[in-house]
């Protein structure tokens, strides 16, 4: 995906009023909000996507129970507070509602 990809995710966002966002790599499930630069520093964000409160889960390992007390991605997936994702790695995204 282009360096302009930020750009294009932010104009969807901003008609949806939603900054919650699936990204798919190659490897790995990411859920997360999307935190959108202000001001100076928007050129500092050209390579990366910066996600707040983010879910990464291994796509490999991943399941699909639906049970209430699911549990089964426990081990696969990690929580952050903030993760940078490589727009050159990202193959897929979604705005999420």
């Amino acid at each position: 995906m282009s360096k302009n990809l930020l750009k294009s995710i932010s104009k969807i966002i901003e008609e949806s009023g939603t900054n919650n966002i699936t990204i798919f790599t190659n490897h790995l499930k990411i859920d997360g909000s999307l935190f959108i630069p202000e001001g100076k520093c928007e050129e500092c964000h050209d390579d990366f996507i910066t996600l707040e409160n983010a879910l990464a889960c291994r796509l490999s390992d991943y399941c699909t129970c639906d049970d209430d007390k699911c549990e089964c991605n426990d081990y696969v997936c990690f929580k952050y507070d903030w993760l940078n994702v490589a727009i050159d790695e990202i193959v897929a995204f979604s705005i999420v509602q």
